[in-house]
């Protein structure tokens, strides 16, 4: 049998003393990829090796998506995507009856995936998120929803939304460690869009309010990890 000596672990607290600096700086330093640690719930920690490394200049092993997305889970001549105006749809309430939202302007796309065929609903809308008003995206497969995207801060201007990337037991994805599906994504905190109170910190999907594909793939991920595809 061969012995192991596990490395002691650090708190950001701890790190933080040792290094000098605010702790809410040695955070940002996970959260950006460049201090490589883990987390348990929501809280960081990290290997005094993996400290070692940080001050020897040694790059975290941390995958982060690119900038600039190039995906090809669905080709774009498989698409076909039909707008279907505006709609409303009444979502049911825990203990009876529904609350109705209306989509001001909405989507079909018919894909192919797997050899088998595939009608999703796209719908914009505007909802109270996070603090303010804003424009809202959620995709339907059926008559099932499986996801949302929320308008940035600076939506007006720069057209961003962000969808929270759920893993395959429905927890948020909460570290830097992308799953291979969405390597070709733009993926950052949801916070660093969407700003506000209750504001999650998860990752997500960043997506411009034009970019219907990318929306579309997000779902597509989400609804065969939920294995509805």
């Amino acid at each position: 049998m061969t012995d192991y000596t596990l490395p002691r672990i650090l708190t950001p607290k701890e790190i933080a003393e040792y290094m000098k600096v605010n702790e809410t700086t040695i955070i940002r330093e996970f959260e950006l990829g460049n201090l490589h640690g883990f987390e348990i719930g929501n809280e960081w920690r990290c290997s005094d090796e993996d400290i070692l490394n940080y001050m020897r200049g040694v790059k975290s092993k941390i995958e982060t998506s690119q900038p600039s997305p190039v995906n090809k889970l669905v080709p774009e001549s498989t698409l076909n995507i039909v707008e279907t105006g505006s709609f409303d749809f009444n979502w049911p309430k825990k203990g009876g009856g529904v609350n109705l939202e209306r989509y001001d302007k909405g989507y079909e796309v018919t894909t192919i995936i797997n050899g088998h065929e595939y009608t999703f609903k796209i719908g914009f809308g505007n909802r109270e998120s996070s603090g303010q008003e804003r424009r809202r995206i959620t995709i339907w497969l059926g008559n099932r929803a499986i996801v949302e995207f929320a308008g940035s801060n600076d939506y007006e201007n720069d057209g961003l939304l962000a969808g929270i990337i759920r893993l395959k037991n429905g927890k948020q994805l909460t570290t830097q460690r992308i799953p291979e599906e969405y390597k070709g994504f733009r993926v950052e905190r949801y916070s660093s869009v969407v700003q506000g109170p209750r504001a999650s910190t998860g990752m997500a999907v960043i997506v411009h309010k034009d970019d219907i594909k990318s929306m579309l793939e997000h779902a597509i991920i989400r609804a065969t990890w939920k294995e509805l595809i």
